[in-house]
């Protein structure tokens, strides 16, 4: 199982994807390597983090047969309605936003020393010059 976390971690940092799938890893290992109590920083990070990729899904669900129709369609008078669905869909991707900032990068560095801790990967200190 340590050698699939560091794996993945690594994955992770050398991803440069989506924030979909990037949010879906984090909340991943989080879940492998959290331990029972989670600062309350990043637990409202990884709360955050997972409300926004299930609204992402749920918004791609809406998304996909408005696609389909668009690319099956090709009269004027439908176009018009799929452009007033776009704009519903648009004003519903809004609605679902997340107001709320999420730190990818102390998510990443919590993941990373949680994986330190726990001896799955090891990291060199930063010579600091003198």
């Amino acid at each position: 199982m340590d050698r699939l976390i560091k794996e993945q971690l690594e994955s992770l940092l050398h991803d440069t994807t989506a924030s979909k799938r990037l949010g879906r890893r984090i909340l991943n290992l989080a879940g492998f390597l959290s331990p029972s109590e989670q600062p309350e920083h990043i637990r409202e990070q990884l709360s955050r983090l997972s409300r926004l990729v299930v609204q992402q899904d749920a918004f791609d669900a809406l998304l996909e047969p408005v696609s389909l129709m668009a690319r099956s369609t090709a009269n004027f008078t439908d176009l018009q309605a799929i452009q007033s669905m776009i704009a519903s869909l648009e004003a519903a991707r809004k609605s679902i936003e997340s107001t709320e900032d999420i730190n990818f990068a102390e998510l990443i560095g919590w993941l990373v020393n949680q994986a330190q801790v726990r001896k799955i990967i090891k990291i060199k200190p930063i010579d600091v010059p003198v």
